[in-house]
């Protein structure tokens, strides 16, 4: 039997092999930018997670610190109250001792710091030294146009104490007990009064001032001889009390020798 059937499909040739020592071009491509890029990338990332892992740490010790500081308040609120028991008020006595050795601590710290930078003990509490205002930047004469002694604020140390507008009187904030001084040195003599100088204290609410303390000088007449009236107290004041220094005469005073302060004792 003769097989008539044909078709037109004719399969491809085989591949060729390749020739001895022939090598396939490779794709065009930036491997070593690939490569520091994905460097970079894997150091953000762990930046990344190490800044949020240390601001949580930090801020978990921040709660922690005020929670603990709120318990510590509350118990010593707690503390306060007389109803409690026993046992709970040798607790308060326990935490007492505690926070006295830390106040203790706290205290020798700071003097061995303030003899490190030579700074000394400091003065908490209110306190003031004024000097008087000078003859260059008194430009208005306002030193003249009263009968109380008109104090330069820029060179003059104020800690809780206000000075008037005037700048001739100064303001008590805090009621105690307080050493007041003043010093006056008059350049010239008066013929018709004695050279004075007084401390006074003026009440809010009160028309009259009143005077706390006074002394004199005397200048021999016809000399250039120069005289210093000084006066210290300890007086109770109470809060917005007004202290000024008045003089005979301030055309008669040397400016350049004068101051008045005040501190609180307790």
């Amino acid at each position: 039997m003769i097989n008539t059937f044909h078709t037109s499909y004719n399969p491809p040739p085989p591949p060729v092999p390749p020739r001895a020592g022939y090598n396939r071009p490779r794709p065009a491509g930036n491997t070593s930018l690939v490569k520091f890029l994905s460097v970079m990338l894997l150091l953000l990332m762990i930046l990344t997670f190490g800044g949020f892992l240390y601001l949580f740490q930090k801020l978990n010790v921040q709660l922690q610190d005020s929670y603990h500081e709120d318990f510590i308040l509350k118990r010593l609120q707690e503390c306060a109250d007389s109803s409690m028991g026993e046992e709970s008020m040798t607790e308060c006595g326990k935490l007492m001792e505690r926070y006295k050795t830390v106040i203790e601590k706290v205290s020798q710290a700071n003097e061995k710091l303030s003899k490190l930078t030579g700074g000394g003990a400091h003065f908490i509490g209110p306190a003031a030294h004024m000097v008087a205002l000078t003859v260059p930047k008194d430009k208005t004469s306002d030193f003249l146009k009263t009968s109380s002694l008109v104090w330069d604020k820029d060179h003059s140390l104020l800690q809780d104490v206000k000075i008037s507008k005037e700048r001739d009187k100064l303001t008590i904030q805090y009621p105690g007990i307080y050493f007041i001084y003043s010093q006056v040195t008059f350049s010239r003599n008066n013929p018709s009064s004695s050279l004075k100088q007084s401390i006074r204290s003026t009440v809010p609410k009160k028309e009259q001032g009143k005077e706390l303390l006074k002394s004199f000088c005397t200048l021999k007449p016809g000399t250039s001889n120069m005289c210093t009236a000084s006066v210290t107290g300890v007086f109770h004041l109470e809060k917005d009390q007004q202290i000024s220094v008045t003089v005979t005469n301030t055309s008669l005073v040397n400016r350049d020798s004068c101051s008045f302060g005040l501190f609180k004792l307790r």
